[in-house]
C-alpha cells in the first residue's frame, strides 16, 4: 500500500461511505470544533471593527478625536499583546492541552468587551479604556489564533483535516462579513450606540466557546505525549471510526502516531537545539515564518484597517457610502475565500499558492497606478478602478490565506516542534503586524499612494520564496508531511498492514519499528 496521495482511503474505516453528517462519530467531532471556528469568526469580526469606527463620528469623539499616530498604535495593541503572550500559549499548550487556550480566549473577550463599551462612560478617558480594552482582547485572540490551527490538524478525520484547517479563515471572513454589515447598520445611528452596539456583539460567540471547549475532546496527539495512551485510542475509535473497536484506519493512525512521537522524543526533537541544529526542522520553521510574512506583510493590513482612508484618496469620504462598500467588500472576499478553499480540495498546495500570489502582485499594480492617477489628475475613472482592484487585491489574496496560510504552519511542523514553531509564527506575524498597523496610517497620511510601492516589492520579494522554499503537502498525513521534510519515512505509513494486522488479530496495536526504511523500502511509497 502506498503512503501519501490519501493512500489512508483505501484503508477500511467503519462508516466511510457514509456523510459525515449520517456518521455519529464525525458528528459529534466536527459539531463540537464548531467551538474553533468561532474563536477564528471573533478574530475576524474584531480586525475590522476599529476600521469601521473611523468613519462614525460618535466613536471619534469619544475617543478624543485621535490622529493617524494614536489610531495606529490603537491597532498596534492587540499585536503587541498577541507578540508577548504568545510563549505563554504555547507552553500552555504543551503542558497542560490545548483547550485552556480557547477557554482564556472566550474570558478575555467577555471582559474586554465590558471595558470597551464602558468606554467614556462617567467623564473618563475613553482613548485610554479603549487601549485597555484591544490590550486585553489582543492577548485573548493571540491564544485562540495559535492554537486553534494545531487543533484543526490533530483532531479532525483524516480525510477532513484539509478542508476543516482551511475553513479555519473563511470563518475569519465570516467575522469580517458580520462586522462589516453591522458596522453598515449602525452608522445610520448617530450617538455612541452606533459602535457600541457591534463591539457588544464579541459576547455571543465567546460565551457559546466558553461553552462548547468543555466538550471538546483533547488531542491524540498530545495525550500521547503525556502517556495516556488508552485515552488517545478511545478517540481514534469514537470519533473516527464511529465506535468500531476494531477499526483498521484508527489502528493505523493510533500505530503511525505512536512511531513518529516516539521517534521524536528519543531523538529530542522537542529541544530548541535540536531544532535549530536540524537541516529539516530550520525547512519547516523557514516556511512557517515565511508564511507569516506573506500573511502581514501583502499590504492587505491597509485595506483591512484603513479602507475609511483608502476611500478618501479616491474621493469617497461619506460614512453611509464607506461602511456600504466596505460591506460589499467582505461579501466579496467571503465567495473568494470559498472558491480557494474549493480549490484546495482538487489542485496542490503550491500552484495555488504562486497563481493567486502573481494576481495579488497584479491586483497592487493595478491600484497603485490607479490611486496615483486619480491623485494627480482627480480623474474619476481612475478613482473608480481603484476601488475595483481594492476588491480584486483583497479577493485574490483570500483564495489563498483563506485556505492555506493558516493551515500550512500547523501541518509542516511536526508534533514535538509544533507549539514552539507556532509561537514563532504567531510572534513574526505579531511584530510584523505592529509594524503595519503603526505605519500604515502615518505613511497613508505623509505619502498616500505611494506606500503601496512598498508592498509590491514584498510582493515580489516573497514570491520568489514561495517558489523555492514551500514543500507540496498535498494527499499526505500529518505524520507523512513530517517525512516529506526528513526524508525518514516511518515503517507504519509505508506498511499500513504492519500496524492494523495486530490489531485485528489481538485486540490491540501492534508494537511497529521507528527506525527510517532502507533505500528499497522507500522506492515503495513513491
Amino acid at each position: 500500500m502506498l503512503s501519501g496521495h490519501e493512500a489512508f482511503r483505501s484503508i477500511p474505516n467503519k462508516d466511510s461511505h457514509l456523510p459525515w453528517w449520517k456518521n455519529d462519530g464525525l458528528f459529534r467531532l466536527n459539531l463540537l470544533l464548531c467551538c474553533i471556528f468561532l474563536a477564528q469568526f471573533l478574530n475576524g469580526y474584531d480586525a475590522v471593527l476599529v476600521s469601521g469606527f473611523q468613519a462614525m463620528s460618535a466613536w471619534k469623539t469619544t475617543m478624543g478625536n485621535p490622529d493617524s499616530s494614536k489610531i495606529g498604535l490603537l491597532n498596534a495593541a492587540t499585536y503587541l499583546t498577541g507578540m508577548v503572550t504568545a510563549p505563554f500559549a504555547a507552553l500552555i499548550a504543551d503542558k497542560w492541552g490545548r483547550k485552556w487556550c480557547i477557554r482564556y480566549s472566550s474570558v478575555t473577550n467577555l471582559v474586554g468587551t465590558a471595558i470597551g463599551c464602558a468606554t467614556g462612560a462617567g467623564g473618563t478617558d475613553g482613548y485610554a479604556m479603549f487601549m485597555v480594552s484591544r490590550i486585553i482582547i489582543g492577548s485573548g485572540l493571540a491564544f485562540a489564533v495559535m492554537c486553534s490551527p494545531i487543533m484543526l490538524q490533530e483532531l479532525p478525520h483524516p480525510k477532513h483535516r484539509t478542508w476543516m484547517a482551511g475553513f479555519f479563515d473563511v470563518a475569519f471572513i465570516c467575522g469580517n462579513f458580520t462586522a462589516a454589515w453591522v458596522n453598515f447598520g449602525s452608522s445610520y445611528l448617530t450617538n455612541n450606540w452606533s459602535w457600541r452596539i457591534p463591539y457588544l456583539i464579541h459576547i455571543g460567540p465567546a460565551l457559546v466557546m466558553i461553552f462548547l471547549i468543555t466538550y471538546v475532546p483533547e488531542s491524540p496527539r498530545w495525550l500521547i505525549k503525556k502517556g495516556r495512551d488508552s485515552e488517545a485510542k478511545a478517540f481514534f475509535t469514537k470519533y473516527h471510526a464511529n465506535g468500531a473497536e476494531d477499526d483498521e484506519l484508527a489502528a493505523f493512525e493510533y500505530a503511525e502516531v505512536q512511531a513518529a512521537i516516539r521517534m521524536e522524543t528519543e531523538t529530542k526533537q522537542d529541544s530548541w537545539k535540536v531544532i535549530f541544529s536540524s537541516r529539516s526542522s530550520r525547512h519547516r520553521l523557514g516556511c512557517v515564518i515565511l508564511i507569516a510574512i506573506c500573511q502581514n506583510l501583502s499590504g492587505t493590513a491597509i485595506i483591512s484597517y484603513y479602507y475609511t482612508q483608502i476611500l478618501s484618496l479616491v474621493g469617497i469620504t461619506d460614512t453611509v457610502t464607506s461602511t456600504g462598500i466596505n460591506a460589499g467588500l467582505t461579501s466579496f472576499t467571503f465567495v473568494m475565500a470559498m472558491f480557494g478553499l474549493w480549490l484546495t480540495q482538487r489542485v496542490n498546495r503550491r500552484p495555488q499558492l504562486l497563481g493567486t500570489w502573481l494576481a495579488v502582485l497584479l491586483a497592487n499594480i493595478g491600484l497603485t497606478a490607479c490611486t496615483a492617477m486619480y491623485t494627480k489628475t482627480g480623474n474619476k475613472g481612475a478613482g473608480i478602478a481603484a476601488v475595483a482592484f481594492v476588491w480584486l487585491y483583497n479577493g485574490a489574496f483570500f483564495v489563498s490565506c483563506g485556505s492555506i496560510f493558516f493551515s500550512y504552519p500547523a501541518e509542516v511542523l511536526h508534533y514535538s516542534m509544533r507549539g514552539k514553531g507556532m509561537m514563532i509564527w504567531m510572534i513574526t506575524a505579531k511584530c510584523l503586524s505592529v509594524f503595519s498597523s503603526y505605519t500604515n496610517p502615518v505613511a497613508m497620511e505623509q505619502i498616500g499612494w505611494k506606500w503601496y510601492l512598498f508592498y509590491t516589492c514584498i510582493l515580489v520579494v516573497t514570491g520568489i520564496c514561495l517558489y523555492v522554499f514551500i514543500v507540496e503537502t498535498r494527499g499526505h498525513t500529518l505524520e507523512e508531511i513530517g517525512q516529506l521534510f526528513d526524508g525518514k519515512p516511518l515503517e507504519t505509513s509505508l506498511h499500513p498492514e504492519v500496524a492494523t494486522m495486530g490489531y485485528k488479530e489481538k485486540g490491540e496495536i501492534a508494537s511497529v519499528s521507528i527506525n527510517a526504511v532502507t533505500d528499497e523500502e522507500k522506492s515503495v511509497g513513491q
